[in-house]
């Protein structure tokens, strides 16, 4: 009898070891970490360009809480190491003109992160290593100037960019943005500079720049807009993808893949600076005054057809700035290798005769000697 209880007593005990065990196993393999934004970072605060303080936050994650009773405007964090920004690592910093944390390895921006920043003017997080933008991150903050380039960015939420009232500037460049999204950049009434250069974008969608219609003023300046989408994958622009504006200062499409340029793409806009050089047209079909209207029209280094180039050469004459020198270069040279080619065809032809006459000495002296003329460049 004895025995038995024994027995019972001891294979209770040991179960209830077993999931004392088995709750502090998961509890330690389950428990989350402290979000720490900040260890062992350096930074530097700066007032009216004036260095003023150099400190560094041994562990936190509070930006604010090791911050000096001082005047400062600018604070720049650079070449450190802050894998994650979480909620509130730099919210409350109410006099602060300009922030800066580049390459310092910022992998994430929490939605959150940033807020309270009343008088933020610039922002950037230049060199880190990004790869989305969430909803929640930029929304409704008061800068002016947003610099991203330089990150590993492939994915913005469609709200991402929204409820900017201040946005003059974004700055994307050196990403790895693939698609453009119609539907960025609601209620930024200002914005009028988009940096997207050497990013991987294949098409400009329809309505592309919706969200940027209408007249756009800072006080009593006037603002126009530019958009920089050099050295992307570009093969294709819809016909209504400008389609809203009114007015483009600087347009660049160079370095892409686009084989033509349809003459209704920029119907009804004013447009100062055109940039398609660099790109695989062979010829602009169409009503060249509507098709290159830009006041300033690069389309040099494009295969051009030497013939539709010279139609471009004789109407630009009249009509408009266009430069086209390096093509140009390019036509007369292949004219010139055209005949030198045909002329040493017709000297091994004469020179393989072996009927040596007066006549074929005669034909030899009369053919053709061509020397290049020197090109006119504009």
């Amino acid at each position: 009898m004895k025995t038995y209880r024994f027995g019972v007593s001891f294979t209770v005990n040991k179960m209830l070891l077993n999931r004392v065990l088995l709750v502090l196993f998961l509890s330690f393999c389950f428990t989350k970490s402290e979000d720490l934004t900040f260890k062992e970072v350096a930074f530097k605060g700066y007032s009216v360009f004036t260095e003023k303080f150099k400190l560094t936050i041994p562990s936190g994650n509070r930006l604010k809480d090791f911050l000096p009773k001082s005047i400062y405007d600018d604070i720049e964090i650079k070449n450190q190491t802050i894998p994650v920004l979480y909620k509130d690592s730099l919210a409350d910093l109410g006099n602060l003109d300009e922030l800066v944390i580049e390459f310092c390895h910022v992998e994430e921006i929490r939605p959150g992160a940033i807020s309270n920043v009343p008088m933020l003017r610039k922002l950037s997080f230049k060199g880190n290593d990004i790869k989305s933008i969430e909803f929640g991150v930029f929304n409704n903050l008061k800068i002016s100037t947003l610099d991203l380039s330089s990150n590993k960015i492939s994915s913005i939420h469609a709200k991402a960019f929204n409820d900017m009232p201040d946005l003059l500037n974004i700055q994307l460049a050196d990403n790895f943005i693939q698609i453009w999204n119609p539907e960025w950049f609601k209620n930024t009434p200002l914005l009028t500079r988009i940096s997207m250069q050497n990013n991987r974008i294949e098409e400009i969608p329809a309505y592309a720049f919706k969200n940027m219609k209408g007249i756009k003023k800072y006080g009593n300046l006037d603002l126009t807009i530019n958009f920089v989408f050099s050295h992307n994958q570009i093969k294709n622009i819809n016909p209504k993808a400008f389609s809203g504006l009114e007015k483009i200062n600087n347009l660049w499409l160079d370095n892409n893949l686009l084989q033509e340029f349809h003459e209704d793409l920029l119907n009804g806009i004013a447009i100062d600076d055109l940039r398609l050089n660099n790109n695989n047209i062979k010829c602009f079909d169409g009503d060249l005054d509507k098709t290159l209207k830009a006041n300033t029209n690069h389309i040099d280094s494009n295969p051009f057809d030497c013939d539709c180039l010279e139609q471009i050469k004789e109407w630009s004459k009249k009509k408009k700035n266009v430069e086209f020198s390096f093509a140009e270069m390019d036509c007369i040279t292949q004219r010139f290798k055209i005949k030198m080619t045909a002329l040493e065809k017709r000297l091994k032809e004469l020179k393989g005769m072996t009927d040596n006459t007066d006549e074929s000495k005669k034909e030899i002296e009369d053919v053709e000697i061509f020397e290049p003329k020197t090109a006119s460049i504009k």
